[in-house]
């Protein structure tokens, strides 16, 4: 990296004497620090406990001087370093690929306002070394001549090569993405390897953009660089981007060119990376070949955080010419749409998605105003629009808010923002999971989910939430259909996954859903929801005593957050042990009614019996009560699929209202 360095016209003096905890430090040391303008800390495990490294960092801070720490590899930060790098902007330099690496941390030092030797400066990293053992490393460096803090001594650049192991906490690169308009050129291009003509469908994995900033708070632009990336590239006929939830296992070093290609079964991997300083942002795109793990080019793209995101059209295009596609004048057209014009609004609602997607109670409702005021920003934000109501529908679901509260809400949001723009897809899965979940039109749900798919064929969530409409209206083999077609678009989300494993069990196609929720698991083994599905195989499978036994002693292990594991293990010791089937109920009621969810409650089954049960059921459907979409294929409701009035209930709420 010194080399590099060296080769861009930078004067790098580089810290490689022994020098021993006993000693003093040397006044070259010290007249080093004292005359770079900025301190490079080359992090390792190996000197965490050098004093050495943590005067050189405690020397460096006293005087001011712009730190910037180059993680070399995983390790924890000691105390004694802790203060003078709070907050300060970190290269986990590990986790980039090494053509990329070098020239990220060049494009660093420039946004840090270092980066031209003046002329009478010496070039000391000409100088030639005298080899020494390096300190701390286990490795031999060459000792350079130290300058002297006079003449052009201001502009070089000090190297801690003691390479000190700080470690790993809060400071490795962050996930992201994002888009906004104006074309920038960029600085690099390499071509690695020769294009490769497309033959048939192209299938591109975006992976997780690491963002590289100074505060969490800046590292949005990476879930909008990707949110922009995705939108555009998926505008090209015949290519298909992987991202969302099934890349995410594949974030910094887990960075496995095979195991991507293998387990999302793409023909190319497009890897981003993207540094933040300032109103400066950097972006470093690679276009790699997963057959061959080569890259295809790489590009390094530089401009303001608001004008940034105008990359995706210069990337959606390089790509069409990479795998030979002509981009029509249309799809130049849409590749080049931007949701709205304000910088500021599109990274209100980039940080209200990401904290959407938490599903936790805080995070949602946080979202809602960084919405509203991305919508103060621009009025006509429709996508702002549809984020709120889906915060709406989702508060209600997960049982923050009472459906009477939530869903009223989500629906005058996504109203608003169809008015604002018809031809939103986004806007038309919103309003196709209201009309399902809260006001049971089935048809009508089923309608806008497929307008939506018609508007953009690209969206997993549309295929998802139609495959649920499917199964609930007992269309299996189009509902079967349907959630592959998510599953080809996003091929290890959890979730999806659990939908596609519930109709497969409605198919009897029981060793497929156990295999779907087995790959669910091994995405998320802390998904509780899927050992109710799991249990729900065995019992319409008539598994032996010994497995069910084995299930349940699995489910008792967990600490249950979630009440859906309430419903196997009531139903598993009903008639095996009132002790425990007692206890289990008591704690189901007292979690259900924690929450606002005004739900028809699963747990009334055994207080009122199948055929009471059945009749409440219908009544609460009947008045426009909260009965929940899936009730049918509740698995508490398994054992009494031949009750007549189970079979009635079935054949009025398939048909909807």
């Amino acid at each position: 990296m010194v080399g590099y360095l060296r080769e861009q016209g930078l004067n790098v003096w580089m810290d490689e004497t022994d020098i021993h905890g006993a000693t003093m430090w040397t006044e070259e040391i010290v007249e080093a620090i004292h005359g770079c303008p900025l301190f490079i800390l080359a992090i390792s495990r190996h000197s965490t406990g050098s004093k050495n490294v943590v005067k050189e960092l405690a020397l460096a801070s006293e005087r001011e001087k712009k730190i910037l720490p180059l993680y070399l590899e995983e390790s924890q930060i000691p105390k004694n370093m802790e203060y003078q790098l709070a907050g300060i902007q970190n290269i986990a330099l590990y986790t980039l690929d090494k053509t990329k690496a070098y020239e990220f941390v060049h494009q660093t030092i420039r946004r840090l306002g270092v980066g031209q030797a003046e002329e009478q400066s010496q070039a000391l990293g000409q100088v030639t070394p005298t080899p020494s053992p390096g300190h701390g490393t286990g490795i031999s460096h060459g000792h350079m001549a130290p300058p002297k803090a006079k003449g052009g001594a201001g502009k070089w650049i000090a190297i801690a090569a003691a390479v000190a192991a700080l470690g790993v906490t809060g400071f490795f690169l962050n996930q992201g993405g994002s888009e906004t308009p104006s074309p920038a050129a960029p600085n690099r291009t390499t071509t690695l390897a020769a294009p490769i003509a497309a033959t048939g469908a192209t299938r591109i994995a975006l992976l997780p953009i690491e963002v590289n900033a100074p505060t969490e708070d800046e590292k949005w632009v990476g879930g909008g660089m990707g949110t922009q990336l995705r939108a555009a590239i998926n505008k090209l006929d015949s290519v298909t981007v992987i991202s969302g939830v099934s890349v995410n296992a594949f974030r910094g070093t887990n960075r496995d060119i095979n195991k991507i290609r293998e387990n999302l079964n793409v023909n190319y991997i497009l890897d981003c990376e993207m540094a933040v300083a300032g109103n400066i942002a950097t972006t470093i795109v690679q276009f790699i070949n997963a057959t061959s793990s080569e890259s295809v080019w790489s590009e390094t793209y530089e401009d303001s955080v608001e004008t940034i995101f105008n990359i995706k059209a210069s990337v959606a295009t390089k790509i069409a010419d990479s795998i030979g596609i002509d981009v029509a004048s249309a799809t130049a057209s849409a590749i080049n749409a931007s949701p709205t014009a304000n910088a500021e609004a599109f990274k209100l609602y980039s940080q209200g998605r990401t904290l959407w997607i938490t599903r936790s109670q805080a995070g949602m409702k946080q979202s809602i105003k960084l919405y509203e005021q991305a919508i103060a920003l621009d009025e006509n934000f429709a996508l702002a629009y549809t984020g709120i109501a889906d915060a709406y529908s989702m508060l209600s679901e997960y049982g923050y808010l009472s459906y009477g509260e939530g869903f009223p809400k989500a629906r005058q949001y996504v109203l608003e923002a169809i008015t604002r723009n018809p031809e939103l897809a986004e806007a038309y899965i919103s309003l196709g999971w209201i009309q399902f979940a809260y006001e049971w039109k089935i048809k009508a749900s089923e309608q806008s989910y497929r307008k939506a798919i018609n508007l953009n064929p690209k969206i997993t969530q549309a295929y998802q939430w139609l495959g649920i409409n499917l199964t609930a209206q007992q269309k299996y083999d189009e509902a079967y259909d349907t959630l592959k077609l998510g599953l080809n678009l996003d091929p290890r989300h959890p979730v999806l996954l659990m939908n596609f494993a519930g109709t497969l069990v409605e198919l009897n196609k029981y060793d497929e859903a156990l295999e779907a929720v087995d790959q669910a698991f091994s995405i998320n083994p802390n998904f509780q929801s899927l050992w109710n599905i799991r249990y729900k195989v065995h019992i319409m499978k008539k598994s032996s005593d010994s497995e069910m036994g084995e299930l349940i002693k699995n489910i008792e292990d967990l600490t249950i957050t979630n009440e859906v594991l309430f419903s196997p293990l009531t139903h598993y010791y009903q008639t095996r042990d009132d002790a425990k089937f007692s206890s289990y109920l008591a704690k189901w009621k007292e979690h259900s009614q924690a929450k606002k969810n005004d739900r028809f409650p699963k747990y009334r089954l055994y207080d009122l019996g199948i055929d009471e049960y059945i009749k409440l059921a219908d009544e609460t459907y009947t008045n426009g009560d909260h009965l929940h979409f899936n009730f049918i294929h509740e698995m508490l409701l398994v054992d009494h699929r031949d009750n007549p009035n189970y079979q009635k209930i079935v054949e009025k709420i398939t048909k909807g209202k």
